[in-house]
Parts: structure tokens; C-alpha cells; sequence
């Protein structure tokens, strides 16, 4: 869409500082979305964008002749489905009308599991371009866009372009990811951790080794390997599992679920037996609850 004279030497280029923001300046490499700039439309609806909620209308935007999508309710929704999965940044490029009273949201599903995985408020604009750039998980399949109106102000949109480019900071989580915890980078990782190719944040494997001649082990089948598990190695902020990981003898933070056999009775307190590592089982067959999982560490104290 060619803005008008005059519209675009006033465009103003705002760039939002969230998490997993980049610079811009990528090269593009074309439009992931169908009918960015909302031209076609089937009887009253969007042809190419799904109407979740609410009403939209088609309404003219900065000219008579450039015609747009206007968000007319409060809780008015339009979305589109895509088999997007080789992107590794998208930059949405939004030329709109909306006022501060509109709330105007773009969200992305990421896997198109109906998680929105990441949402940036459409600031207030009167047809300034706005753009906007994100970094992509790893192993993606398939992204969902979502627009939202969620006030009561006048929230027309002439452009959603969203475009695949490259060069952007990778997306790394707001925070530290603990042992045996899912990650994307190695940055995701807590200290003492780094993102196996697994995408597990672990404290050693086959091909990290542990500082000086500490071994890699798990304490059972069911516990990712540590360094020197149980000796009370780990120092305040190392990863550990269970309160002998530590010297100072306590770990902070970490999630374990007994493991019970199919045929037997679970336990009363399920996570009892979780507590000292002792009580963890070597036999499976033994016919009783024994065994623990780790949904992910902690921290030594």
C-alpha cells in the first residue's frame, strides 16, 4: 500500500522495546499473512481473516478510496491461521487509526495451539506507520494472528503486514529456565546450565563435562544427570535436586512427582518419598509406588 503525499514524510517509525525485540533493518522476505492491507472482503466479513467476536465493517481510511477494517465493538476479534514455520523474526508493519481508549492488541500462537505466546498493545496513531519486530521460537509449526479490540475508541486498520525477515536477536525467556526445564537458546539456561540439543537445560552430558574429575551420573533412571549428585558440591545458586546436591544443605525451588507403578496404590503423600533421595527405588518391578520424577530443579540455598 502506497501512502498518500504528505502522509509519508510525516510517518513516524516507532520501534517497541519489549522482550524479544530486535532491531530493525532486516531484509524481508515477503508476506506471511494473506490480505495484509484488508481489501477482500466476502459479503460483510473479511475473506482471508476470521471474524472471532464483536463486528467489523469496512470503512475508508486515510482516503476514500484506500478502504480498511474498522474494529466497531468493544471485544471484537479477527484472526487468520497460517502454516508459517521457517521465520526466524517477523516485522508487523501497522498502519492504522486508533485511539488510546481502544486497547488495540496483536497476539501470536506460535504452534497454533490456541497459547498465545506473545502480545504487544497497538499504541495510539492517526495513520503514522508503526513497525514492529520479533524473534521466533525454535521448532515452530504454524503461527496464529489475532487483532483484538478490548475499549469502546474508533480502532481502523489499513495495514497488518507481517513479513518474514532475518537478523534479529534471538528470543530468549524473561527468566532464568531451571534444571531439566525446556529452552530454545543458550541464553534461556540458569547459570551452571547450558540448552542441550535435546532442548533441556542440563548441568552436564557426554559432551559437557563436569568441572575438574566431578562425574556426570543421575541418581536414578528417572533424574537427569547432575555433577556429582548427592555429594554436596553445589554452592548458593548451583543447580541441584534434592538437599544433599548442596553444601549448605538445602535446594530451593524444585518440582518432583512420585513415580507409581501402574498395579499399586498410590501414595497418600505422593511426593513423600521424593524427599530423600534414599527412598529412591532401583527395583521397578517391586510391585509398590517407588521412584521419582524431576518436572525441573532448583537452587542450592
Amino acid at each position: 500500500m502506497k501512502a498518500p503525499s504528505g502522509i509519508a514524510s510525516r510517518a513516524a517509525i516507532g520501534v517497541a522495546a519489549v522482550a524479544a525485540l530486535a532491531a530493525l533493518g532486516a531484509d524481508c522476505n515477503g508476506d506471511v499473512v494473506q490480505d495484509p492491507t484488508f481489501r477482500d472482503w466476502c459479503g460483510d466479513t473479511l475473506c482471508s481473516w476470521t471474524l472471532e467476536s464483536g463486528k467489523i465493517q469496512r470503512v475508508p481510511t486515510w482516503s476514500p478510496e484506500d478502504l480498511g477494517v474498522s474494529f466497531v465493538e468493544r471485544g471484537t476479534e479477527i484472526s487468520q491461521v497460517t502454516d508459517e514455520h521457517e521465520a526466524t523474526c517477523l516485522l508487523f508493519t501497522t498502519t492504522a487509526d486508533i485511539d488510546p481508549a481502544a486497547q488495540m492488541t496483536l497476539l501470536v500462537d506460535y504452534g497454533n495451539d490456541s497459547t498465545m505466546d506473545f502480545q504487544q498493545v497497538l499504541g495510539a496513531t492517526q495513520w503514522h506507520k508503526v513497525q514492529t519486530e520479533i524473534a521466533t521460537p525454535r521448532g515452530y509449526s504454524g503461527i496464529t494472528f489475532h487483532l483484538r479490540k478490548e475499549g469502546t475508541g474508533t480502532a481502523v486498520l489499513a495495514e497488518m503486514r507481517i513479513e518474514s525477515t532475518t537478523g534479529c536477536v534471538p528470543l530468549h525467556a524473561t527468566t532464568p529456565v531451571p534444571l531439566n526445564a525446556g529452552c530454545f537458546y543458550a541464553t534461556d539456561c540458569a547459570p551452571g546450565l547450558f540448552c542441550d540439543p535435546s532442548e533441556v537445560c542440563l548441568q552436564c552430558s557426554d559432551k559437557v563435562a563436569c568441572p575438574g574429575s566431578t562425574a556426570c551420573q543421575a541418581r536414578s533412571p528417572f533424574l537427569p544427570r547432575q555433577c556429582g549428585p548427592g555429594q554436596g558440591l553445589g554452592q548458593s545458586g548451583a543447580p541441584c535436586i534434592f538437599d544433599d546436591d548442596c553444601a549448605g544443605g538445602a535446594c530451593d525451588g524444585a518440582s518432583l512427582v512420585s513415580l507409581v507403578d501402574a498395579g499399586a496404590a498410590a501414595d497418600a503423600d505422593p511426593l513423600a518419598r521424593c524427599q530423600a533421595p534414599s527412598q529412591i527405588c532401583a527395583e521397578l518391578d517391586a510391585g509398590e509406588p517407588c521412584g521419582c520424577l524431576v518436572s525441573h530443579g532448583g537452587t542450592c540455598r
